[in-house]
C-alpha cells in the first residue's frame, strides 16, 4: 500500500453557530452577463444537490436556466421539493469548475454546499482549530524534476 503524503491549503474558518458549522469558499460566475456573487457556504452532508441559494441570489446569476425537465426534486421528511436549476462557472476552494445553482421552486431557499459538489473537493475538517481546508498532494522530492525548486540545506547538530 502507497502512503500518499498531504497538507492543508485554502483554510476557512467554521461559521460561527452553536454548534460551529464547516464551510467552504465559493465564487459564482453567472456565464452570459459576468455578474459575480461569493459565498463562505456551510457544507451539509445532507443536502444531495450542487450549490443552494436564496432565490434572490439565484435571480441575478441563473441567466442560463435549464428547462424545466432538467430541475431537480429532493425527497425532505416535509416531502418532495422541486429546485429550479442553472448552469454557472464556480471557484470551489480556489479550483474552477462548472456546475449547477440551485434554488427551490417554492420557499426562500437558503445558502448550502451540498454532496455533489462536495464530492469534487478532498476536503479535511478540523474541528480542533474549527477549519475546513483543501488537501494537497505533496510531491516527494525524488518524484521532482531535477532544478525544480531549492533544496533545504541539512540540519546542524
Amino acid at each position: 500500500m502507497a502512503v500518499v503524503v498531504v497538507r492543508t491549503v485554502r483554510c476557512v474558518g467554521y461559521l460561527p453557530t452553536d454548534p460551529p458549522i464547516p464551510a467552504v469558499k465559493v465564487e459564482v460566475a453567472e456565464p452570459v452577463n459576468g455578474r459575480k456573487k461569493e459565498y463562505v457556504a456551510p457544507v451539509d452532508t445532507g443536502f444531495a444537490g450542487f450549490l443552494m441559494v436564496p432565490q434572490a441570489d439565484y435571480s441575478e446569476l441563473a441567466s442560463m436556466e435549464l428547462a424545466r425537465e432538467a430541475w431537480g426534486s429532493y425527497s425532505t421528511l416535509a416531502g418532495p421539493i422541486l429546485m429550479r436549476r442553472a448552469r454557472v462557472k464556480m471557484e470551489l476552494q480556489g479550483g474552477p469548475v462548472e456546475s449547477i445553482l440551485e434554488t427551490p421552486l417554492h420557499g426562500g431557499g437558503k445558502l448550502l454546499l451540498g454532496r455533489r459538489l462536495l464530492n469534487m473537493l478532498d476536503l479535511a475538517l478540523l474541528g480542533g482549530s474549527a477549519q475546513a481546508c483543501t488537501l494537497e498532494k505533496v510531491t516527494p522530492e525524488s518524484e521532482r524534476p531535477r532544478g525544480s525548486g531549492k533544496r533545504r540545506p541539512p540540519a546542524r547538530a
